[in-house]
């Protein structure tokens, strides 16, 4: 019984202790979608959700950015910018944009997490060297993403122009804004798309070494996912409506019915 309550008392410790190195930095913006959030740089998962709220609410709780003994005396200097959050960020308001630009290096992950006001359009920029999986969840507004590793959306209306060079990019759209184009690139991944059975969308679709499969009456099959033939595929659903470009170099094209 002791050795129980010796172990407790240690979990507790240490769940306390996670719990006070949780760091959060907010920034007051409108939620309108005249308003843009930018983001440069970082490295690692980056999950964003979407919410009804007024602020940019980013956390991370395992960021130490305690200056070694021998900078005692001297502040730290990052090419990207200043860190004016206190967790290693360099926030920029400029009209109505805020740019968040990341300044760790890419070798360190700061393990951020984000609450965006879901109005807000959002654009989101990774070189290589940062391995940026995106997530992002609940949004209303344009996503314009440049990476080179997975992007995952969900509960997204759209314009998306999504592009990366050597990740997946799964995305389900409940309900698409009328009209708007989509534009989605990938050189070495495949592409996963679900859109409700209703959605009214012009298809252009392009693979090179992939295929494409569906459950759509795109080839007036009813199984499963039927692989459709050819490198290139241009399809109206509903009457058409929203421009639906999809292209991939190395990988296949999945374009599903949502649930």
């Amino acid at each position: 019984m002791k050795t129980i309550k010796i172990n407790f008392l240690i979990l507790t410790i240490l769940l306390f202790a996670g719990i006070a190195r949780a760091q959060e930095y907010k920034i007051p913006v409108q939620n309108t979608r005249e308003n843009k959030l930018i983001l440069k740089s970082f490295s690692g998962d980056l999950p964003i959700e979407g919410y009804s709220g007024n602020e940019v609410i980013i956390t991370t709780n395992s960021l130490d950015l305690t200056p070694p003994e021998r900078a005692k005396g001297l502040k730290p200097v990052y090419p990207g910018g200043t860190d004016n959050t206190g967790i290693g960020l360099d926030v920029e308001k400029n009209g109505s944009q805020v740019v968040v630009s990341c300044l760790l290096p890419f070798t360190k992950d700061g393990k951020y997490r984000m609450k965006v006001p879901d109005n807000l359009a959002l654009e989101l920029h990774s070189g290589c060297e940062n391995s940026n999986n995106i997530t992002i969840t609940n949004m209303k507004n344009e996503i314009e993403i440049q990476n080179c590793a997975d992007i995952r959306l969900d509960n997204v209306t759209g314009p998306l122009v999504l592009s990366t060079i050597s990740g997946d990019i799964d995305i389900m759209c409940k309900n698409i804004a009328a009209g708007t184009p989509f534009s989605i690139n990938s050189v070495s991944g495949d592409i996963d798309i679900s859109l409700s059975e209703s959605a009214a969308v012009d298809l252009e679709m392009g693979t090179v070494s992939g295929a494409f499969y569906s459950d759509f009456d795109i080839t007036q099959s009813k199984n499963d996912l039927k692989r459709v033939g050819g490198s290139q595929l241009k399809y109206t659903l509903n009457g058409g409506g929203s421009k639906f470009r999809v292209v991939t170099v190395s990988g296949n094209i999945y374009l599903r019915k949502g649930k």
